[in-house]
């Protein structure tokens, strides 16, 4: 009876193993498919003539930099798909994932502003992506480091730390995503929450 029990146990370790690194490596592919996307949303971005006094950092070098944010991703999916109890796996696919998307909305946004309604919704995309480089970097600074390297916090007293940087993440995302003011790089376009303004 207590070897059948075993035997069972281990099927369900290696069904949620299974799992958990096709979880891993799905989210791996997406964070690759949402670079290609971005290449293809640049390579529109430059072909909309945006005018230089945006600031919209349009360059080769600058899209090759952002897919270097790659590495996080397939790192996490390697240590997600081995060691799927360790968060440090799934915190670099997230983070990743973040970085990515904050990429391709970049161009989405710059697209959509300069050519106005060719796409839908590009400043209120570039109000979203706004903000998301707060949690980004607030992710690869709080958590990775307080959980580094077996996905535990080094004692119990480090549990007020993790809750503090919780909720400053939150409070930092909403605080910059509330905001009034201009839109970086979209030349003279306002937050959601403020005035739009046209574009020079």
């Amino acid at each position: 009876m207590t070897e059948g029990a075993n035997e069972k146990g281990r099927g369900v370790d290696r069904i949620g193993h299974h799992t958990a690194a096709w979880l891993a490596w799905s989210l791996a592919a997406l964070c690759v498919a949402v670079f290609v996307g971005s290449v293809a949303l640049f390579v529109l971005a430059r072909s909309a003539e945006v005018p230089s006094s945006w600031n919209a950092g349009l360059t080769t070098v600058g899209l090759l930099g952002s897919g270097l944010f790659l590495v996080f991703p397939l790192v996490g999916a390697l240590i997600a798909s081995r060691r799927p109890e360790n968060p440090i796996g799934w915190l670099c696919l997230a983070d990743g994932f973040l970085w990515m998307i904050t990429d391709m909305l970049d161009y989405y946004s710059v697209y959509g502003v300069a050519r106005s309604g060719s796409v839908p919704f590009a400043v209120v995309v570039a109000g979203i992506n706004n903000w998301l480089w707060v949690p980004a970097v607030g992710l690869l600074g709080t958590y990775l480091l307080l959980l580094f390297p077996d996905g535990k916090l080094p004692s119990r007293r480090w549990r007020p730390l993790a809750w503090l940087s919780g909720a400053v993440l939150v409070l930092a995302s909403l605080a910059v995503m509330l905001a009034p003011g201009p839109l970086e790089n979209l030349g003279g376009c306002a937050t959601p929450s403020g005035s739009r303004q046209p574009p020079g």
